[in-house]
Formats: structure tokens, C-alpha cells, sequence
């Protein structure tokens, strides 16, 4: 496994990563109806009363129901209820069902750039790349023809408070999946010209620096992402995964530290260690969490086990 394939599958286990589930029977004009005594509306007053209701109750199955009860009624958007539906499912990581109704989203109000974005994102964690560019691209072609930009500018940014930042996001994390990295940090600083005060920006601005070897680039586009929001715990993890691999090791643990307890950070610490292949020092470290921690803490255990089979390996 090259580096930056292994920062980022290191960084995603440390920070958690999006479900990429792509179907489930449940859902999208299946969704059961959610219990005897609701009505099926027969008039678009009734229908609305019963989406009222769902979003009232916030049950995910209810509002899908009554979201779906009102698409009988001509008096309700059609784009705006498959939206509201595909969200919902998107939310329950019913992605299969969530591409369809943002699919019907946009037959129904085509122009509407909202909705292109939402199923491109989608796209981009159902790992559909390709797809996924195209209608980004296609996004941000939209807006710039909005603001008058000169056709294919696309070296500079002519972006204004309207404009589509998690268009450009989702773009930076599709250019740094491809390793082209420049460009990448072109698109997220787009972004942050449109969201300047974002933590998750400056993070991913950051992360792409570290998967360059620009460490010092990277610490400050980190540093600023914890400024901006200090409970940003994917900033933290990147920090502690930048300084370890920078050899700064105690401030790697003190990054780590502000995700939790000293033997979390440890624990952390030892994983960044596992993945690098540095497989004593990684035993250390679980060991360390584990004695740090007040109780039984199986995953560093587990850990531990972990690097003890990799290190006996590699040793054959």
C-alpha cells in the first residue's frame, strides 16, 4: 500500500468514514406505513396535516410515508418531496433509494443545481467517481456562468456567497482520491473563498498539504481548522497523524489528546504507528493504552493482538 493510500484509510478508521451501502428494500415508496389509525389522505390539506405530523414525530418511516402520500397532490413540488425523501434515506444510508429519488428530483425541476450537487455527493460516497465529477463539474460551470465568468477560467475562482462550496469540496476529494493534489487544493481553496470560517475545509485543505509531503503547509491549514472549531475531532486525528509522521511524536500524542483520554490517544497513536509498519512501537503504545485505561479496553487488546501477528509475520 503506497503512502497516501495508507493516510488515507488511516485517517478514515481514525475519524470514522461514510457508509457506502447502496441498497436496502426498505425505503423509498416502500416504507411502511407507520401504524393503524393514520389516515390516507384523500385531500391535499389532510396530506399536509399528515407530513406535519411525521416531521412532528421525527420518525424516519412516518415522514418517508407522508412525503409519499402528498406526491399524489398537485398542490405540492414534486422536486421538493423526492428531495425531502432522498435526504431521508440518504440519512438511514438507504443510498440506493436516495440516488432514485434525487434522480426523480431532478426530472422533475431540472435546472435546479441544488439537486444535481446533493446526488453528486451521494455519488461520491457510493464511489462512483466519475459520475460524481461530472455533475460537479457541471455545478460549477452553472454558477460561473451565473456570475459572467469568461468561459473556461477555471485557473481562478470567481466564486460569490451563493456559490456551490461543497461542489468544490466534493471536487478537492475527488482530485485527491486521483493524486493531483494542485489541483485539489485549488478546489478547496474555491471553497473557502465561499466559506472561509469552515473547519472541514481548512481540514481537507490540510490533509491534502500532508498528502504531499508539505508539512509545514499542512500545519497551518490544521492549525487553522482547530481555531476554528477546537471540538473538530477529524482536524485533531489529521494533526496527530501529520506530527507523527513529521517525527513529533509528543505533540502527535497531545493532537490525539483532544479526542478523548490519554488512552484513546494512545490507542490512536499506536494505530498510526501499525499502519506506517513501525510494529514494536505500536505494540508499546496499546500496551500503554491499556495500561492507562481505568477499565478492560478491548479494542487497544485487540490492537495489540493486531501488531503482535503483523510483527510475527514480517519477521518470517
Amino acid at each position: 500500500m503506497n503512502n497516501k493510500l495508507c493516510a488515507l484509510v488511516t485517517v478514515l478508521l481514525l475519524s470514522g468514514c461514510a457508509s457506502t451501502n447502496e441498497t436496502n428494500d426498505s425505503g423509498l415508496f416502500g416504507a411502511k406505513s407507520p401504524g393503524a389509525g393514520v389516515i390516507k389522505p384523500t385531500t391535499a390539506s389532510e396530506a399536509r396535516m399528515l407530513v406535519t405530523q411525521s416531521q412532528t414525530s421525527g420518525n424516519p418511516d412516518a415522514m418517508i410515508y407522508a412525503y409519499t402520500q402528498a406526491l399524489a397532490f398537485d398542490e405540492f413540488e414534486p422536486a421538493d418531496i423526492y428531495f425531502h425523501i432522498a435526504r431521508l434515506e440518504q440519512q438511514r444510508d438507504n443510498n440506493g433509494q436516495a440516488e432514485q429519488a434525487y434522480r426523480q428530483a431532478m426530472a422533475a425541476e431540472p435546472k435546479r443545481q441544488e439537486l444535481k450537487e446533493s446526488l453528486a455527493l451521494l455519488l461520491v460516497d457510493m464511489k462512483r467517481h466519475h459520475e460524481a465529477e461530472t455533475l460537479l463539474q457541471e455545478v460549477v460551470t452553472a454558477d460561473m456562468a451565473r456570475l459572467k465568468a469568461p468561459s473556461g477560467d477555471t485557473a481562478r475562482c470567481v466564486t460569490d456567497n451563493q456559490s456551490p462550496w461543497r461542489s468544490y469540496n466534493g471536487l478537492g476529494l475527488l482530485a485527491d482520491i486521483l493524486e493531483q493534489g494542485e489541483q485539489a487544493r485549488h478546489y478547496y481553496q474555491c471553497a473557502l473563498k465561499v466559506q472561509p470560517g469552515l473547519a472541514m475545509l481548512h481540514t481537507n485543505l490540510g490533509f491534502s498539504y500532508y498528502l504531499e509531503g508539505e508539512y509545514p503547509q499542512a500545519e497551518r491549514a490544521l492549525t487553522r481548522a482547530v481555531n476554528q472549531d477546537p471540538q473538530y475531532r477529524r482536524a485533531w486525528s489529521n494533526l496527530g497523524l501529520l506530527y507523527y509522521r513529521w517525527g513529533r511524536k509528543s505533540e502527535a500524542l497531545a493532537a490525539l489528546r483532544k479526542n478523548g483520554s490519554q488512552a484513546e490517544a494512545l490507542n490512536d497513536l499506536g494505530y498510526i504507528a501499525m499502519m506506517e509498519g513501525a510494529y514494536d512501537e505500536a505494540g508499546s503504545l496499546f500496551q500503554r493504552a491499556i495500561d492507562a485505561s481505568p477499565r478492560y479496553y478491548p479494542r487497544a487488546v485487540a490492537n495489540l493482538n493486531q501488531v503482535r501477528t503483523l510483527s510475527a509475520v514480517a519477521k518470517r
